[in-house]
């Protein structure tokens, strides 16, 4: 029998739930438009579908969070979302109406959506423990929402090959099933304590602070960077006649580097710290987007996308870090929450809907708006460095 390290197995319960959320993600993002179309959807229907709980997750994923923090129960708060998306969607099943299956779509993702970043405030505050005490390495948790992130994407592929599409909810539902199962093996909530008595304040006023603000800035034109990537960066390939397999093996190349450089985040966060990860994350980005731009040369373009661990990755480490560091833990849902929503929604988001016009208009020089990007993201993450001997920030 396999021996786990004492640090392998405190991380064991948060690397399966990361598994079990984006390998869900996987599968819905990829898939579940095509399950959508399948029982009827228009296009037009679709994007309003998946697009309407993604516009609402800017009120309900901070709520949400903020209440995990004030009731001092994330854990049990996860699990009641857990269940109740795992009831929406099995109703997908039978249910013909499509008005009916839009709404329980639409309560299903507002109900998985905030599970994320409250899973994350409960896996940095464990992480940051002693080894001794249940600590473990973040990033080595955090590595297997990737790898199941990109099998679910593989898997979802060779289900629908040749097979009934109804597959595909059935397995996005069991994974939500699984991911409840593994959040019961998650140490259990401390409940409330005096930390968190006094006057309730909305999720949002933490972006009355300073530094809190300065960093969401930070995050949204960092990740907001790989918005035309995401968008557009598939088709352009395909103008620049690479094939459907070479594109398929670029992008996992740049999961691939993702997951290295989060097997290797603690020593990386031990030697250079949240905002040079942040500030390394802007210069790759300086390098990454005008390369992408000038060659599409499938050669090249293989040390170009491992350059992803460090525009996505390395962000995202150091983004995590400096919550860690600067915000109380009564708070750390609602800030991973408000981090989250910024940088998706507004920042990936909106970058994203305005690619459609760049990729019109430059085709793939659009990828040179996205170093513009990188270059304006070091702005705030300069700012937070000269701030980061200011007292932590703590609820009034």
């Amino acid at each position: 029998m396999l021996a786990l390290s004492p640090g392998a197995r405190a991380a064991l319960p948060y690397a399966l739930t990361y598994a079990g959320l984006y390998g869900a993600i996987g599968i819905y993002l990829p898939y579940f438009p095509v399950w959508l179309e399948s029982r009827g959807f228009t296009a037009e229907q679709i994007g309003l579908v998946v697009a309407l709980p993604a516009w609402l997750r800017i009120v309900t994923t901070p709520a949400l969070a903020g209440l995990a923090d004030r009731s001092g129960r994330p854990r049990r708060l996860m699990l009641i979302l857990a269940a109740g998306a795992f009831g929406c969607f099995l109703g997908l099943g039978f249910i013909e109406s499509l008005v009916f299956i839009a709404v329980f779509q639409g309560i299903g993702a507002l109900l998985h959506q905030p599970q994320l970043p409250i899973q994350e405030s409960l896996a940095i505050q464990a992480s940051k423990r002693p080894l001794e005490a249940g600590g473990f390495d973040y990033g080595r948790a955090r590595l297997w929402g990737s790898v199941a992130f990109v099998l679910a994407n593989l898997g979802g592929g060779w289900l629908l090959t040749g097979r009934p599409t109804e597959l595909i909810l059935a397995a996005f539902v069991s994974l939500i099933g699984l991911t409840a199962l593994a959040m019961l093996a998650l140490p259990p909530d401390r409940g409330p304590d005096a930390a968190r008595s006094g006057r309730w304040r909305l999720p949002w006023t933490l972006l009355a602070e300073r530094r809190f603000l300065l960093f969401c800035i930070a995050g949204a034109t960092l990740q907001g960077t790989h918005g035309f990537y995401y968008a557009f960066g598939s088709l352009a390939w395909l103008g620049e006649g690479l094939s459907e397999g070479q594109i398929g093996w670029l992008w996992a190349i740049g999961v691939i580097a993702e997951m290295l450089l989060f097997w290797h985040g603690g020593r990386l966060l031990a030697r250079f710290g949240a905002y040079r990860l942040l500030g390394l994350g802007a210069v790759a980005g300086l390098v990454r987007w005008p390369l992408m731009a000038l060659t599409a040369d499938p050669l090249l373009l293989v040390p170009i996308q491992m350059l992803h661990g460090l525009t996505f990755a390395a962000s995202h480490l150091g983004a995590m870090r400096h919550i860690a560091d600067t915000v109380a833990p009564e708070r750390a849902a609602t800030a991973q929450a408000l981090y989250a929503t910024i940088t998706g929604s507004l920042g990936i988001g909106s970058v994203m809907f305005l690619s459609g016009r760049l990729y019109d208009g430059l085709g793939a020089d659009g990828y040179f708006v996205m170093a513009l990007l990188s270059a304006a993201a070091i702005v705030p993450i300069v700012l937070l460095a000269r701030l980061r001997r200011a007292p932590t920030a703590r609820r009034p």
